[in-house]
Order: structure tokens, then sequence, then C-alpha cells
């Protein structure tokens, strides 16, 4: 059978695809169901009986489990999609869909040509909005205003940086548009708990609220095998095949990405991003591409001025399209920061628990040295201190 159409899709829809076909018409194949369907092909009938099996009723043929995992060999799949196909062609072929991740679709293409002669998108065919904007260039020009103003709401300190951001943000989506660049890096150093790592949730909330959000810690890594960590190990090694790296851009549809200590990366990492940055794509330990344009990436680290002349080869610090040290907040933004949360604290309390507590109260009971304390992270912790002792009294 000839001429047949590989329908491809993106696991991160996976859920929307399955409400709208239903999944009792999808056939999922398994390794271990077609190694069964093949030995009784292959089986010589008893007098009296037939080898026939009765094709599967779905109207979907997902081929994604047969390759995945440890069967990434052509030749440890190609035989069991093409008893698939087999079947599949004898009861109403023309009916029949087969579907597969998109990252295995070329591999099947090249390989099984004679039955396929072309790939289309599923999403496409089933008619789902794959068109959510998760990105910061195909967000409206009213969008890029509305994260100024989120930014501003929910950033406290360093107005400065909030500028330069937002005017590197707006001069990323020109160039991308006009196919200059890629992927928009921001490197951002300074003191623990001033809101580095916020702004990068902050970014991927306003853009992408409901999916995973990507961090990648370095701290938490070996020098020896941080770059495995990051896109898994090579061929034949003994353990996960894949990164975490890797594997959270397949699990998640948000375009931003914050890599955190980065002081900790090895030369080996250093050079994966310089690559990554310059071609706006990698390729994992198991030849997967993964193509990053329009990705924001936050590379975080506590480091000062001269360990960033250090530590961060020139190569890489001529990539980054902003580098900004953040300066610790002053007491005016503290202070401010204290009524935000706690009115924030007090408001869901009172809704969720059915209390009544008063902001300006519990802001009055608190001890003034709040205000001196530099780490926005310990102040959180002493105003949910507060507000828990204040629900305990109700």
């Amino acid at each position: 059978m000839t001429g047949l159409t590989l329908y491809t899709y993106d696991r991160k829809n996976w859920g929307a695809i399955v409400e709208k076909i239903q999944i009792q018409n999808i056939k999922i194949l398994t390794t271990q169901e077609m190694s069964y369907i093949m030995a009784i092909q292959s089986t010589p009938p008893k007098d009296g009986e037939s080898t026939a099996i009765t094709p599967f009723p779905q109207e979907y043929y997902d081929f994604s489990l047969l390759i995945s995992g440890d069967n990434e060999r052509v030749d440890a799949w190609s035989g069991h999609l093409i008893t698939a196909i087999q079947l599949a062609s004898t009861d109403q072929a023309k009916r029949k869909k087969y579907i597969v991740d998109k990252k295995y679709a070329n591999d099947i293409l090249n390989t099984l040509f004679y039955f396929f002669s072309k790939s289309e998108s599923l999403e496409k065919l089933l008619a789902l909005d794959d068109r959510t904007i998760t990105n910061i260039v195909d967000c409206k020009d009213d969008g890029i205003i509305s994260l100024e103003q989120y930014l501003n709401n929910n950033l406290f300190g360093n107005p400065k940086f909030k500028v330069r951001l937002i005017q590197e943000l707006k001069r990323f989506r020109i160039f991308n548009k006009l196919g200059e660049r890629k992927v928009f890096s921001a490197f951002v150093c300074g003191p623990s708990g001033i809101g580095k790592t916020l702004t990068a949730k902050l970014l991927h909330d306003y853009l992408a609220p409901k999916e995973r959000y990507i961090k990648i810690n370095l701290g938490n890594y070996s020098d020896h095998n941080a770059l495995s960590s990051l896109i898994g190990s090579p061929r034949g090694y003994i353990g996960s095949s894949k990164g975490e790296l890797s594997s959270k851009i397949a699990d998640s549809k948000s375009t931003v990405i914050l890599i955190d200590e980065f002081e900790k990366a090895s030369q080996e990492v250093h050079n994966f991003f310089l690559e990554l940055l310059a071609d706006g794509k990698f390729t994992d330990s198991q030849g997967r591409e993964y193509d990053l344009n329009k990705y924001i990436i936050i590379f975080t680290s506590n480091i000062d001025d001269n360990e960033y002349i250090k530590k961060i080869p020139p190569e890489l610090r001529s990539r980054f399209d902003l580098v900004y040290k953040m300066a610790l907040l002053t007491d005016s933004e503290k202070e401010a920061y204290i009524r935000y949360k706690t009115g924030y604290y007090v408001d869901k309390a009172n809704a969720l628990m059915g209390i009544s507590l008063e902001a300006d109260e519990i802001i009055g009971r608190m001890n003034a040295s709040l205000v001196r304390m530099d780490n926005i992270r310990f102040i959180t912790r002493e105003i949910e201190q507060y507000i828990a002792t204040v629900v305990e009294e109700q």
C-alpha cells in the first residue's frame, strides 16, 4: 500500500488531541503488542485454524510508543510499523490515519518511503487552535505594553532594569521578524533575593501561564556530567537518555527558559550555550533537534563585575542581548513590597478561609526592622509568619 499520509503532532498538544478525537478512537501501538502479533503471524496454523488477525477497529494509529525509548534504532521499529500498516490496510484502509510524535516523522518518512508519501499536521487536520501565542515576537503590540505594566506591578525595585529589558525585547521582536535574531538572551547578576529569577518567572507567567515553567539550576550539576544532564547521555550509555533541558522544552509550550547559577557552568556548558545562542537551536544526545526560535533565555548569577569578566568567556559575553547588574531595593521599594505582599495574603485568606483580616493592622504590628532586610525572600517569610500568627488568633 503506497501514498499514505503521516500525520504528526506536537506532544504538548496531546491532551487537546485526545479531547478532540476521544481516546477510544486512537490505537496506541506498543512494542509488546506488535511483537505478539508478529509471533502469531510467523507460527504455522494448526489444522482447521487460520492465522488471520482481526484488524484494530480504531481510526487513528499512534506509532510513537513503538519508536520511543530504547527502540529508536530503525531496525528496532521498522518491522513493527510495516506489520501495523499491513494489518490496517485490510480494513477500510482509506479511513485509517497514522499519527506520530513529530520528532519521529523524518525517520519514518525516510525509512518507509514506499508507504508514506507525505506528512501533515494532525492539529491542522483536527482544526485545533494551535496558534495560541506564547512567545514575545508574535504577541500584539499592545501585548508588549501590557507586559511592561505587568512587570512594573509585580517586580519591585530596579526601575532602570525594567526599562532596559522592555527596550531590548522590543528590539528583539523587530530583528527576529527580519530573520536576524533567533533567541533573546539576558545575563542578570546581583545579590540573592532581589528579583533575578522572579524576572524569568514573570515573563513565563505572562506569556504561558498554563504551561510548565522551564527552569534549570546549574548548581545541581557536577562539572563532569553537566552537559549530559542538560541534553542527555550519548547513545549506548547506561542511564537516562534524556537531559533536563531537552525534556522540559519538549513538555512545555513556554518560550521562557531560566538558567540559574550560571557561574557554576563548565567550559563545556559555556560552549553549548554559545552555539545555542548563535544558531537558535540545539541537538540532543539522541540526535533530536530543538528549535528555540522566539525563545527568551534568562541567565542568572550572584557574581560581581570582576567575576563576570573572569568566569564568562568574551565570545559568550558578546552573545548576550542584555547584561545587567540588579541593585538592592531601597527602603521605599521594600515598604511598597511589604504593603503589596501583605495585602495579597490578606485578600486571599479572607476569600478562602472566611475570616476578616485588615492589611493595615497587620503591617502596623510588623517589626520595623523588616525594612532593613535586603533579601526579598526573607521579607516574604517574615510577612508569612505575621499572617500565620494573626490567622491563628482568629
